[in-house]
């Protein structure tokens, strides 16, 4: 997902809260997450999931749990989602 951001500081602190829960809630499905800020401000996030399943139940639960909030508060214009198949890994 890119989307925009107004506070890295908040951003990260919530992100941290957030990436507790996915390891919680989705266990060895969880496989990783990891944050970039691109050249024009916006930020990707990127979570490496270890199944399309987990990845569209995770996609359709967190935006609504109450527990997530606290993240996708910090989250401003969405300019793309989507999910994608990794192919390779070094």
């Amino acid at each position: 997902m890119r989307f925009e951001s107004a506070n890295d500081v908040d951003l990260i602190a919530h992100r941290d809260d957030l990436v507790r829960l996915l390891k919680e809630s989705y266990g060895e499905d969880f496989c990783g997450a990891h944050l970039a800020k691109c050249d024009d401000g916006s930020y990707l996030e990127i979570i490496v999931w270890g199944s399309k399943e987990a990845a569209d139940r995770a996609a359709h639960e967190m935006p609504s749990d109450p527990r997530a909030a606290g993240f996708f508060s910090q989250i401003g214009n969405v300019h793309e989602m989507r999910h994608a198949e990794v192919l390779h890994s070094a």
